[in-house]
């Protein structure tokens, strides 16, 4: 997953990602993607993993890697088009709760 639409758990449009990068619906840089398809926040802590190429999941019981060196922020984005809402899922935590 490179580009396209981030939803919360719930089907909520979140923002998107673009370049390996996770900005929100506003255009705001969030944090980054890496190879494996983890999304780290911007301060270097982990956020989750991309699953299902459209949202960003965590485990309920992974142990939290250890965090990594921030990398520099890009300018932030023109917002996109937000998507339509989607139906919510089951059974995984939202890692974007408590992200604006």
């Amino acid at each position: 997953m490179d580009n396209g639409p981030i939803f919360r758990w719930s089907g909520v449009y979140f923002g998107f990602i673009s370049s390996k990068r996770l900005f929100n619906r506003n255009g705001n840089y969030i944090g980054w993607i890496e190879n494996d398809n983890r999304v780290w926040k911007k301060d270097g802590s982990f956020l989750g993993e991309i699953q299902d190429d459209n949202y960003i999941l965590r485990k309920t019981h992974m142990v939290t890697p250890v965090p990594k060196v921030p990398k520099v922020p890009p300018v932030s984005l023109i917002p996109r088009i937000p998507s339509i809402n989607r139906i919510g899922r089951i059974g995984w935590k939202d890692a974007l709760d408590g992200i604006l």
